[in-house]
């Protein structure tokens, strides 16, 4: 058991190696075939068409990135200002003849026959004999200017003559307050009280003064008190109540016309971005296809079919791209459209946000990539130092398209009058082109020197690569010779041990032979006494 134990160990060792053996030699053999593939992936490394291709790509680019962020940079706001130019004395009018304040001033009206109409700023009972006035808690005039109003599309008499804002007040608290907030007035009382008490008392002298009889001065003066005592009991809760109850009323109204508008917004500025990179990216792909075919020496409709399919090919491609930067376009739409009171003050301040939003997914596109994980942490940095870079030249030709509009419509007024539709006028679409293409040259100049100094870190890590896999392959035909040794080693004290096992078995069977021999050669001696014995016993009779 023990010989056979031995010699199964020695089989399985024996084909463990074999094994071993095999795999060194192929994972050698994938090794070389690696070692090719770095070899050529090198010759190819910065070859460039060099800067023309590289200009015209991005001057080409830049151009069709101009005109999307163009058809998307007008904010809700500017949007809403553009188609509703009307001065605030046009729309506060239009408020006061708006069919629901009309008809709320009726209500208040026969309210006040009936006996039963409230004053909602001082909690008293408004007399036929009172000037009662229908007054706008929060003032046309600050809806007016609500910049989230226009950005929730909502037209001043919309908001101005909801009911909650709507509320009965005697004539001298209406015409005090005028278009100042209830907190205005609140934080204000005491001055304003000052105000109207040494107002009251101008008034006052002034009738004394005058030359009516005594009995008509006594009812001015009164007419003047029963006024100041009107703006004085202003309540303040009661004004504060209704302030907020018409607030809320209002805010509520605008918030759901924000985010309603800003998706819409952001939708179609989405599909805008994409559908005009779509459309750029597709011409292009053509336009090279057909250089490609009249380049070639066979110039066939077969080849012509081919080299079309190439060009849908590679801008199918690309579907994913598209699809990222519409979807960074509508971030930058939310983005810009909440900080629209700002954004609004700036022509292009959405365009940039929007193209800072494109930058960032690039960046994090070409960072969480599969295939640029395992890149070295400095071309890494390099790359998105050039969507950095493409991002700020992108900025620079957006404000440099706005200053050759202005130039281009001074110096040549007919241009800034001839429209094209969805591109604005002929000024922009010549001032966005030429824009483009003095930022495409220097941003192809800068995107260049990046490109040769990632070109020199890969050749450098390419190189480190090759002698990394040299020395790995050295390292596997050592251990493959190793292993060769081993076995020749083996093979020798196998066969040594197999001519001692057989030397010993010719000792033993050479010994059992001589024992043998001597266990015959006893039994012969006996037999010759005996016989010997035997014919002493016959000569003796």
């Amino acid at each position: 058991m023990t010989k056979n134990g031995k010699m199964n160990l020695v089989a399985d060792n024996l084909d463990f190696d074999i094994d071993f053996e095999e795999k060194l030699k192929n994972d050698i053999k994938e090794s070389l075939i690696d070692l090719e593939l770095l070899k050529e992936d090198k010759e190819k490394i910065g070859d460039p068409d060099a800067m023309g291709k590289v200009i015209l790509e991005e001057v080409w680019k830049q151009f069709g990135n101009q005109i999307g962020l163009d058809m998307t940079n007008e904010t809700l706001i500017q949007q809403y200002d553009r188609e509703h130019p009307e001065s605030y004395e046009e729309v506060g009018q239009k408020v006061m003849q708006d069919e629901r304040y009309k008809t709320a001033n009726k209500e208040m009206k026969q309210k006040q026959k009936e006996g039963t109409l409230k004053d909602e700023y001082t909690g008293k009972d408004l007399k036929q004999s009172d000037k009662a006035n229908l007054d706008h808690t929060v003032s046309r005039k600050e809806i007016y200017e609500n910049k989230r109003r226009r950005q929730a599309n909502i037209s001043t008499e919309d908001l101005a003559n909801k009911d909650e804002n709507l509320n009965a007040t005697n004539e001298s608290l209406n015409k005090s307050k005028g278009a100042k907030s209830v907190e205005e007035m609140v934080e204000t009382r005491a001055e304003r009280e000052q105000a109207l008490r040494e107002q009251n008392e101008r008034a006052n002298k002034k009738i004394d003064e005058s030359n009516m009889s005594e009995t008509e001065k006594r009812l001015a003066k009164e007419k003047n008190d029963k006024r100041f005592q009107d703006k004085l009991d202003a309540d303040d809760e009661l004004m504060k109540k209704k302030d907020a109850q018409a607030r809320k009323a209002i805010n509520r109204d605008i918030v759901k016309g924000v985010v309603k508008e800003t998706g819409k917004k952001a939708g179609k500025d989405a599909l805008k971005a994409m559908a005009v990179q779509a459309l750029f990216e597709l011409l292009k792909e053509v336009m090279n296809a057909l250089i490609r075919f009249f380049k070639s020496a066979a110039r066939t409709f077969k080849g012509f079919l081919e080299e079309m399919k190439i060009a849908v090919s590679n801008f199918f491609k690309k579907i994913t791209t598209f699809i990222r930067n519409g979807a960074m376009t509508g971030v930058g739409t939310i983005v810009s459209e909440i900080f629209g009171r700002v954004v609004s003050l700036f022509t292009k301040l959405a365009s940039v946000i929007k193209q800072g939003f494109r930058s960032l997914g690039d960046a994090v596109a070409y960072l969480k990539a599969k295939e640029n994980r395992n890149k070295s942490f400095s071309i890494r940095v390099a790359e998105v130092g050039k969507i950095i870079v493409a991002g700020l030249v992108a900025t620079g030709a957006i404000f440099g398209g706005e200053v050759f509009e202005k130039w281009l419509i001074a110096a040549f007024p007919p241009l800034g009058t001839i429209m094209l539709p969805l591109l604005g006028s002929l000024a922009n679409v010549i001032g966005l082109f030429l824009a483009s293409m003095i930022s495409g040259v220097v941003g192809a100049i800068v995107l260049n020197l990046i490109d040769k100094a990632i070109a020199n870190q890969q050749k450098s890590d390419n190189v480190y690569a090759q002698v990394e896999k040299g020395n790995d392959i050295l390292s596997k035909q050592n251990a493959l010779l190793e292993i060769k040794q081993k076995k020749i080693e083996r093979t020798k004290k196998e066969v040594f041990d197999s001519m001692n096992d057989r030397s010993k078995k010719a000792r033993e069977i050479m010994s059992e032979t001589a024992e043998d021999m001597s266990e015959s050669l006893k039994k012969i001696d006996i037999s010759k006494k005996e016989i010997d014995r035997l014919l002493q016993s016959l000569s003796e009779e």
